[in-house]
């Protein structure tokens, strides 16, 4: 007599918040996972997803946007490959990555005042890294975790970097302070090393159409409600 067929447990995803790292996680669980919608649940303990990304309010009362991702094609690989597979709020057969592009080449980021003192636009085109200054960041970019440590970013540079057209850009840019870790300053230097020649010009940051909850939080949120029970 044949053994009876097993069958495979049914798999159940639960994630913790409604940031875009739980919606993003619960998309490529359906997408390439093939959990059914019904198979995720995400807890939230505001009546909005969106993590930072969130919005709220009103013409009446005001609005309230939090933040948004500084996007970059080489940086956000996975997040433009998950982007592909959801169709947008406007049109359901453009993507949000291809409306992203679209939007983006209509519409390319180019400022022109990325410094100014005194009333007066500086040539933040020059960096002000001096040889010194080079080696230490590619020091600090070379150095593992561990070898890091918990030393703060001021105790591996000399005191002029912290005047440097570079150090005012990127500390206002990812909201870096010299007391901050060394650890931190290199992950990032890793991720976005390819936007120092076009740092003084933002040249490299893509933006969506709307703010980041409209045009991609909503519809995201929308494309997950609508999977298959």
């Amino acid at each position: 007599m044949a053994a009876p067929a097993r069958t495979a447990p049914q798999r159940r995803a639960y994630l913790v918040g409604g940031g875009i790292a739980s919606l993003a996680a619960a998309a490529f669980l359906v997408r390439d996972g093939g959990l059914r919608g019904a198979d995720i649940e995400i807890f939230e303990e505001t009546a909005t997803v969106g993590g930072s990304l969130d919005g709220s309010g009103s013409a009446d009362v005001g609005y309230v946007v939090r933040g948004g991702r500084m996007f970059t094609y080489e940086a956000y690989s996975c997040t433009l490959a998950m982007l592909d597979s959801i169709p947008s709020l406007a049109d359901a057969a453009v993507s949000l990555r291809d409306e992203m592009l679209a939007f983006n080449t209509e519409v390319r980021s180019d400022s022109h005042a990325r410094l100014v003192a005194g009333g007066r636009r500086l040539d933040a085109s020059d960096l002000q890294l001096t040889s010194r200054d080079q080696l230490d960041l590619a020091k600090v970019m070379a150095t593992s975790d561990a070898g890091l440590g918990t030393r703060r970013i001021e105790e591996l540079f000399r005191p002029g970097f912290f005047e440097t057209n570079f150090w005012c850009m990127w500390a206002t840019t990812f909201a870096f302070q010299r007391w901050h870790s060394a650890v931190e300053l290199k992950r990032y230097m890793h991720r976005f090393v390819q936007e120092l020649p076009r740092l003084h010009t933002l040249g490299g940051v893509r933006r969506t159409r709307f703010n980041q909850y409209d045009s991609l939080v909503r519809p995201l949120q929308r494309w997950l409600e609508r999977q298959p029970s």
